[in-house]
């Protein structure tokens, strides 16, 4: 009886998804931040209002990067932080072009406390294979995510993956590697799209890979809850 509704749900889903703008999923203010890239006028004035002169001198280095995305979310009492990479505009001596670059931003009360540059992607190339990134930022349309999951998943999972599409902007929280299976947990929040499926709220699910193919996928349901599973 569960996979009957299961699949009535997927199908639910899938035939009158209606796809809102996904809105931020970090905090707002991080979020007008990482909007702000298109002239160093609208930069410097958003970073005016977050930062310290001296945070503010780092931070508008950033103005290089394009399309900066959040890849995972860190939480320490009143303290986010955010790992962020974007790729580089145009060349510079110290920033080559078209490289990944990567930093971490904390904020606390609404002010950015600290910035630490973390150089081209290189350094962190093991933190998301680009197999599963692909996954994660094919959430824009069904016919996208399912072209997405075709390449890395058997129809089985392609079953319970489409779901996954009511989840807007996911990243990932926790890596984990045994062998040579990689295993992600993953955060994002829901589209108002479905009585099964509230809207706005952070689900949890668990993805494994092994050789570039997804081999497991575990939803957890919401944040909440997730710690008595």
């Amino acid at each position: 009886m569960k996979q009957i509704i299961f699949v009535i749900m997927i199908s639910t889903l899938l035939a009158g998804l209606a796809w809102a703008d996904p809105g931020p999923r970090v905090i707002p203010e991080m979020q007008e931040c990482m909007q702000s890239h298109s002239s160093p006028e609208k930069y410097a004035a958003v970073l005016k209002k977050y930062c310290p002169p001296s945070i503010m001198r780092q931070a508008m280095g950033l103005l290089v990067i394009k399309k900066p995305y959040v890849i995972r979310v860190d939480k320490n009492g009143p303290k986010v932080c955010y790992l962020v990479e974007g790729e580089v505009v145009e060349a510079f001596s110290a920033l080559p072009a078209d490289k990944i670059q990567a930093y971490n931003v904390c904020w606390e009360g609404k002010r950015v406390v600290s910035l630490e540059f973390y150089g081209a992607k290189a350094s962190l190339e093991q933190e998301i294979i680009p197999e599963m990134r692909e996954c994660m930022q094919a959430h824009g349309s069904p016919a996208q995510y399912e072209a997405a999951l075709k390449k890395y998943c058997d129809n089985g999972i392609i079953c319970q993956a489409m779901s996954l599409l009511v989840i807007k902007e996911p990243y990932v929280v926790n890596t984990e590697k045994k062998g040579q299976v990689v295993t992600y947990t993953v955060e994002g929040r829901t589209v108002g799209t479905s009585s099964e499926i509230p809207s706005d709220v952070i689900q949890i699910y668990r993805v494994s890979w092994k050789n570039s193919k997804i081999i497991s996928l575990e939803f957890l349901g919401p944040k909440k809850d997730a710690g008595k599973r």
